[in-house]
C-alpha cells in the first residue's frame, strides 16, 4: 500500500520528463535496502550468532534509532 501511495505521489510531483528516472531510482534504493537489510540480518545470525528473535530485535532497535532521528530533524528543521 506504501508503496502504491508513494508512486502516486511521484506522479503528481514530477514532471513527466524525470518520472522515470525517478521511479527508477526509487525502485533500485528499495531493492538495495531490502537486501542490506537481509545481509545484514543472516551476518548477524552467522557471524554474531544471534537468533533470529534477537535479529528481529535489534533490527527493531535500528528502526526505531532511524525513526527517532528522523523525526527530531522533520519537527526541528523546518523550512
Amino acid at each position: 500500500l506504501l508503496t502504491r501511495e508513494r508512486r502516486y505521489s511521484m506522479q503528481k510531483f514530477c514532471s513527466s520528463s524525470m518520472l522515470g528516472r525517478v521511479m527508477a531510482v526509487d525502485y533500485a534504493l528499495a531493492t538495495l535496502s531490502e537486501a542490506f537489510s537481509a545481509m545484514c540480518g543472516g551476518m548477524l545470525q552467522d557471524n554474531a550468532g544471534l537468533s533470529a528473535e534477537e535479529v528481529s530485535y535489534v533490527m527493531a532497535v535500528v528502526a526505531f534509532v532511524t525513526l527517532a532521528i528522523w523525526a527530531l530533524y522533520f519537527f526541528t528543521v523546518k523550512p
